[in-house]
């Protein structure tokens, strides 16, 4: 670079850095909790997510708190300066300054000159990277900052911090520790699934809100995708989340996705990869310790939102009682407590992984939560307000298989009715994930 070029340089980047602010009408984000942990012995944090779901307001409120710069590589005056010479954007910032990134994956050369920043100074807390793709599986990202970076996901919203609980929900937490019996939970609202979590969207009307998720992925398809992949799948991008949509939480059969999207099925593959890199799709393992092997190790799969699924798949409130909608409404409501549960496994007070669980001998269960112990956490979500016996048959089946595993079996169904029984199963409302009180 010439020395007219870094005059220019230089006096572009006195402009591009903001001064963190934020408004004290946001609501809280549970996540920040990971993040200022990570910041106090990590150089550089990466909060990853979707675009919208929050991360820049995360990553502002952050900086406002320890007097750090933003820098938005959504404007492109910023993206060129830093496309020009990374390496003077990396090292104009005074030593002890957190340094805020967002939207990093937009400038892939800016990786190498952090590394070697970093490994010239490790003091904790540099730099706050966020993301819409997974920096490590971006084109033209030349390393992984393995030793150097943490990494937080973030999910839209949750319905606690929807309803800006003072402090975080964490189901799990509060199974380990008894359930303590609560009356005053409430039965599950079909617009509370199928209007999701997603900031923007909770604004409008229901009709605007599927206005709003439609130029989503659309624009996420027309740019973000080429962007992330450096080529095509615009169309094919598209295709595939309005399939995952119409599944809601399913094991994802790529043989059979190919066919609806006429590629082959490695093809289908690249897709579903790309999906996932910018944080769209979700997957839930199978969990299996079966002595005979017979567990069907095929993921489910859904979008990373309840509320995108349904405007995807054009369905609404009154399709929740026809008979063809009945049984979509059960898969979304499955895919919605999935995504409640990852969401509080950021932040829980009891570590766990999340996985769903079926043999080939036909016993399944919705999910199986595993904290760090080992303890199993095995969960049936039903739609239905009327408990019977019938409802927890998959979930004694799986305690007596793995009897020599602690297991505590939960029912959640859309009703109010909570109870609990033979000292090892709880029967709970849907709501009760975010509103019991620890």
């Amino acid at each position: 670079m010439d020395r007219e070029s870094s005059t220019l340089t230089a006096r572009i980047l006195g402009y591009v850095w903001q001064t963190g602010r934020v408004s004290d009408t946001l609501l809280p984000r549970f996540a920040r909790l990971a993040v200022e942990t990570a910041l106090a012995d990590t150089p550089v944090v990466v909060i990853q997510g979707a675009r919208q779901v929050g991360k820049s307001t995360l990553a502002a409120q952050v900086a406002a708190d320890h007097g750090g710069v933003v820098a938005n590589l959504d404007d492109n005056n910023t993206l060129r300066v830093i496309q020009e010479d990374p390496v003077a954007f990396i090292e104009q910032r005074p030593p002890g300054e957190l340094v805020v990134i967002d939207e990093a994956q937009r400038a892939p050369e800016l990786i190498l000159p952090l590394k070697a920043s970093v490994d010239r100074d490790r003091q904790p807390g540099r730099f706050l990277l966020t993301g819409s793709a997974d920096l490590l599986k971006v084109k033209g990202v030349a390393d992984s900052l393995a030793g150097r970076a943490e990494t937080i996901e973030i999910l839209p919203l949750s319905q606690g911090e929807l309803a800006r609980r003072a402090t975080p929900e964490d189901v799990v937490d509060w199974l380990m520790t008894g359930a303590e019996r609560q009356d005053t939970l409430t039965s599950l609202k079909p617009e509370t699934v199928i209007r999701g979590g997603f900031p923007e969207p909770r604004l409008r009307t229901e009709a605007r809100s599927r206005a709003w998720f439609t130029s989503y992925v659309s624009r996420l398809a027309d740019h973000d995708a080429k962007e992330v992949q450096q080529g095509g799948y615009a169309d094919q991008l598209a295709a595939l989340l309005r399939i995952i949509a119409a599944q809601g939480q399913s094991e994802l059969v790529m043989a059979k996705v190919a066919r609806d999207l006429g590629v082959a099925e490695s093809t289908a593959d690249a897709y579903l990869r790309l999906a996932t890199t910018m944080r769209l799709v979700v997957q839930t393992p199978s969990w299996s310790r079966s002595p005979r092997g017979r567990v069907v190790r095929r993921p489910k799969a859904c979008l990373t939102d309840s509320g995108l699924a349904a405007a995807l798949a054009r369905f609404t409130g009154p399709a929740v009682g026809t008979l063809g909608g009945r049984e979509y409404y059960g898969a979304l409501v499955e895919q919605f407590v999935t995504l409640e549960l990852m969401k509080q496994a950021s932040w829980s007070a009891c570590p766990f992984d999340l996985y769903h669980f079926r043999d080939r001998d036909g016993l399944e269960v919705d999910l199986v939560a595993e904290t760090l112990d080992g303890h199993l956490i095995a969960i049936e979500v039903k739609t239905t307000h009327t408990i019977t016996p019938s409802l927890w048959t998959s979930l004694a089946k799986f305690r007596d298989r793995y009897s020599d595993k602690s297991v505590t079996g939960v029912l959640l169904h859309a009703g109010t009715t909570t109870a609990t029984m033979h000292g090892w199963l709880h029967v709970l409302p849907i709501t009760a994930l975010w509103t019991h009180q620890l």
